[in-house]
């Protein structure tokens, strides 16, 4: 099998290889909720960091969806998973994890492929994507937690992030430095696991991920620093309580082995993959997509 070599990886990525001799899959899952201004930009950035883009539209109501429909248009590696109602960051990803794992069951992506969540609004630079693919690789990890450069953040929000930190430290027995970033890979063997425990409200994805990911006996990093392009207010201090309501409860729920139930459906993952093969095949190729890909 003819192997990959991203252009302007690192040369260890020519070492990296898994399963028969081929570089994993890159995967990035994006939550995306009223975001027309920065949304292009990012698509394009990231598209060309990844193999696949899956994009969760959360309920937008501005013009989201247009911008993602005109993008698989163009670029025939986009998924839009498009939720009728916003379900909140967490939520966003669990359905975005959900498809991965229904591409994983059409054998579209393999168990050693790699997910890499980042935020639609600009904070994080699409660029670090590779960067930090090839250090998930050399290190022989299952996760990274990228660990932000917190110069642009406010006092109260780096004494939140400590806070917030220290506990999932106690609660995951891993020594976290920064769990909140939500520029994370994920070795797509992780998503299972962390679906049988994983709640997804509001804000409790950084969380949950770090916790059950480690509770799971995954190999966990969570060393390398990322410079953040802006700091984007919006989180309260109800939102932190919440957060670490939903820690604790996680925490107990990983404990006593009570499984997490709400999951969307089967046909929603179907109908999300098959819109979106059409889309990359326009109207002419419709009735072959729905005939098999």
């Amino acid at each position: 099998m003819k192997t990959r070599t991203p252009e302007g990886s690192s040369g260890f990525f020519l070492n990296a290889f898994v399963e028969g001799n081929a570089l994993p899959k890159v995967i990035a899952v994006i939550p995306v909720f009223n975001e027309e201004k920065t949304l292009l930009n990012i698509l394009s950035r990231v598209n060309r960091q990844v193999d696949y883009l899956v994009c969760v539209n959360d309920g937008s109501a501005d013009e989201t969806i247009n911008i993602l429909r005109s993008f698989a248009r163009k670029g025939k590696k986009l998924f839009i998973v498009d939720l009728p109602q916003n379900r909140g960051m967490a939520g966003a990803l669990k359905a975005g994890f959900l498809f991965v794992l229904y591409l994983l069951k059409l054998k579209f992506v393999r168990l050693e492929d790699i997910v890499v969540t980042i935020d639609a609004d600009g904070q994080h630079k699409p660029e670090y994507i590779r960067k930090v693919v090839a250090y998930l690789l050399q290190r022989k990890v299952d996760v990274v937690l990228t660990r932000r450069n917190f110069t642009v953040y406010p006092l109260y929000k780096i004494l939140g992030n400590r806070f917030l930190t220290w506990t999932n430290s106690i609660l995951s027995g891993v020594k976290y430095k920064d769990v909140e970033s939500g520029f994370r890979l994920l070795r797509v063997k992780t998503l299972g696991p962390i679906l049988n425990y994983y709640t997804g409200v509001k804000y409790s994805c950084a969380q949950e991920i770090a916790l059950i990911s480690a509770r799971s006996g995954f190999k966990i990093d969570n060393d390398f620093q990322v410079d953040i392009a802006y700091y984007r207010p919006g989180t309260t201090l109800w939102d932190g309580f919440i957060v670490l309501f939903l820690s604790l409860v996680t925490f107990i729920r990983w404990r006593l082995k009570i499984f997490s139930v709400s999951s969307p459906s089967s046909s929603q993952m179907e109908n999300a993959f098959r819109g979106s093969k059409e889309l990359w095949t326009g109207e002419k190729g419709r009735r072959k997509v729905k005939n098999g890909f």
